[in-house]
């Protein structure tokens, strides 16, 4: 339900009320069997923050959503991270050590997934 709820808001320009909702979506689930929805969900509200243009807490819940990767074998999530480098790359020269940080974090899990 959070989840439907949040991609209305998306959908309608609210990203303040999106990334409100995919938060509690990314809980509502077990993580431990739904680890591929779980992380999906968290990565849809980190882009939510990074169009609000709160680039570290969009770092923080892209963080989140990769812990939640691990195992998850799926084109969607590699899409997701791949994604979320370019999203950052405009960040990259303004030298923000979250962004440095999550960037090499995408980049290994790429090259290992």
């Amino acid at each position: 339900m959070y989840s439907r709820t949040a991609k209305v808001h998306e959908t309608l320009g609210d990203h303040r009320a999106a990334a409100d909702h995919y938060a509690p979506a990314a809980t509502a689930r077990p993580a431990d069997t739904y680890a591929r929805i779980v992380a999906l969900d968290l990565v849809a509200g980190a882009e939510m923050h990074l169009k609000r243009g709160s680039i570290e807490q969009a770092c923080t819940t892209w963080h989140r959503a990769i812990d939640h990767m691990g195992g998850v074998r799926s084109v969607r999530t590699r899409k997701a991270v791949s994604r979320m480098r370019g999203d950052l790359a405009r960040f990259r020269a303004r030298g923000l050590r979250c962004v440095a940080e999550l960037d090499e974090r995408g980049r290994g899990f790429l090259a290992g997934a």
